[in-house]
């Protein structure tokens, strides 16, 4: 019996195994896929999108508790850095909700786009489902953003995933604040 629950273990391992090496690379595609789409919808004008690596630590650090992903700048079809799209992971109620915020030059928020989460179905899913209300974040200004999430709109029976979206904007515009609005500037001035 030791030996043929061994030997069950041993094949389904193996078999796991090659399913994900045989799908890596399609996965890994549509993650970037997904990404670009997300960073196109809350960046629409932009034609290039650049990853920062540089800016990544410093934007962790004023992010705090909200885990930053990615930096990106986004170019328009002239090259001139047209604004920002931060990807942030804030806790909701099932996990992380993967997310990106698109702010402009001035540190506005233009959009915010979700690309992943595992929030309660019928609940936790409104923050995408429900009409109009991610739109509520465009126009959030980094330079006064206590202002903005006094009155933040939180879905009823979905408050911690709604909390998690407002989180994410929030750490986004800390990270304008901190450290993409010198960039900005000094972008501007060249």
């Amino acid at each position: 019996m030791v030996g043929a629950v061994l030997a069950t273990c041993i094949i389904a391992a193996t078999a796991l195994t090659l399913t994900y090496e045989l799908t890596r690379e399609r996965i890994i595609e549509q993650e970037k896929a997904a990404e670009r789409a997300a960073l196109q919808a809350v960046l629409p004008d932009v034609d290039e999108f650049e990853l920062d690596g540089d800016l990544l630590e410093p934007a962790q650090e004023a992010a705090g508790d909200v885990p930053v992903q990615g930096v990106y700048r986004a170019y328009d079809s002239s090259g001139v850095l047209a604004g920002w799209g931060v990807r942030v992971a804030p806790r909701g109620y099932s996990g992380p909700v993967t997310m990106v915020v698109g702010l402009d030059r001035d540190g506005t928020v233009l959009g915010v786009s979700i690309i992943t989460m595992n929030e309660t179905p019928g609940l936790g899913t409104k923050i995408v489902t429900e009409p109009g209300w991610l739109e509520q974040f465009e126009g959030w200004e980094s330079s006064d953003l206590k202002a903005f999430t006094s009155e933040f709109d939180a879905i009823a029976g979905a408050t911690r995933s709604s909390v998690a979206v407002r989180n994410g904007v929030t750490a986004a515009c800390q990270v304008y604040t901190e450290v993409l609005s010198a960039e900005s500037g000094e972008v501007s001035g060249s």
